[in-house]
């Protein structure tokens, strides 16, 4: 069950990572530390939450909160809650307060803020109404259809990136929009280029011109950019970008391309997408140490070993590019969502050890941390929740070295 402690720290962490998505986690955790400072005169149970700075280890939590804390009324807790996000959202402004307070409820989870609003008097709710009843209205009129594009835009291509290469997100970008400039004409208003050649220009330039179009229009423009997108990235044999889109567009943003009749739905990590991100995250750390060719021979070589006992995984390989300067594709020809986790989790281990056996000693005691470090954040911890056991696996590998 949950308690005051558990509450507040998946309060103060859901915060941090809000605030860090717009500046860093890091600068969001120095402030946070230091409100927090600020409010233990008034609240000095505050001295309970320890908030570190984790730029060498991502996945551990930057907020502590001791047991003790639970020793305090937590309607007490609450009011210190409360004086916090009051003053983070006088800082933001009310328009952006709002927003704040409604993504933290979202981000919290259903359970976290029941209890918030039972046991510390919490209502997130609530103070979501107290600022809209204050500004009369929460208007999105101050962020302009060119801001709409050049953020979805800037965003797309980073999410594209993480799953090809920053080459490809820009190229492929760049043609799409070329491509339906014939449908939808005001896309001569928007241009993408590459940065790293094009000295002085702008990675997303978007015309003041294009804030002229109908709103409808321009969702639909969108709305085939990304439909395009996630269709190539099946092809090739990975995941939609809508989750990232979801995560890392903020709540204006989210809005404003819903008022465009743009709506993003986050797919969710299933065991496909799982195994697609370990396909290309071994392929990556292999071929940082040969080629890409070669890390794509021994990756399929590597399935092959053991789809006899897992025998999903007979329909998992990986093609290499036609021609210089195109992508590997990842297929998985039939749906391997429905197995269990525990197939799902055994086989991950068995093809890392596999893999690991075959390297020499030096390449195989970096591998493990490189694998991982190759893996987007949420995969790691969709698969470290499954049951994988990282440290293990290199346990085991160095009992096999000393045999």
């Amino acid at each position: 069950m949950l308690d005051t402690a558990d509450v507040t720290r998946q309060f103060l962490q859901a915060i941090i990572q809000i605030i860090g998505r717009k500046t860093s986690e890091e600068y969001a955790a120095v402030t946070i530390r230091n409100l927090i400072k600020k409010l233990q005169p008034t609240y000095p149970f505050l001295q309970n939450i320890e908030i570190k700075n984790t730029r060498s280890l991502e996945l551990e939590s930057n907020v502590t909160v001791r047991d003790s804390l639970n020793t305090i009324h937590p309607k007490e807790v609450g009011m210190a809650l409360k004086a916090l996000a009051k003053i983070i959202v006088k800082f933001l402004g009310k328009n952006a307060g709002y927003f704040f307070i409604r993504e933290t409820q979202e981000k919290i989870g259903k359970d976290y803020d029941t209890m918030l609003v039972k046991t510390m008097d919490v209502d997130l709710t609530l103070m979501q109404s107290t600022y809209i009843v204050e500004k009369k209205s929460i208007s999105l009129l101050h962020i302009e259809k060119s801001d709409v594009m050049r953020r979805f835009l800037k965003v797309l291509m980073e999410a594209l990136e993480k799953q090809t290469s920053k080459t490809f997100a820009i190229g492929f970008t760049a043609q799409r929009i070329e491509a339906l400039r014939q449908q939808y004409t005001f896309l001569e208003y928007v241009s993408v280029n590459d940065i790293r050649y094009t000295l002085g220009s702008e990675e997303v330039a978007v015309q003041p011109e294009i804030n002229n179009v109908d709103p409808l229009d321009l969702g639909r423009a969108i709305k085939s950019i990304l439909q395009d997108t996630d269709t190539a990235l099946t092809d090739l044999g990975r995941n939609s970008v809508a989750d990232d889109l979801k995560t890392h567009l903020t709540l204006e943003y989210l809005a404003k391309l819903e008022e465009m009749g743009v709506t993003i739905i986050a797919h969710g990590v299933g065991y496909e997408a799982i195994f697609k991100q370990v396909i290309k995250a071994l392929i990556d750390t292999l071929g940082k140490t040969s080629t890409e060719n070669y890390a794509i021979f021994a990756v399929n070589s590597f399935l092959r070993k053991i789809d006899s006992t897992y025998e999903f995984l007979k329909y998992v390989k990986v093609d290499s590019a036609t021609n210089e300067g195109e992508l590997y594709h990842i297929t998985i020809t039939n749906n391997i969502n429905s197995i269990s986790e525990t197939d799902a989790r055994r086989a991950i281990q068995q093809l890392l050890e596999t893999i690991m056996e075959s390297l020499e000693e030096k390449v195989r005691n970096e591998f493990i941390q490189k694998f991982k470090n190759s893996l987007e954040k949420k995969y790691l911890l969709k698969i470290e929740e499954m049951g994988v056991n990282f440290h293990m696996i290199e346990l085991h590998q160095e009992m096999l070295n000393q045999t």
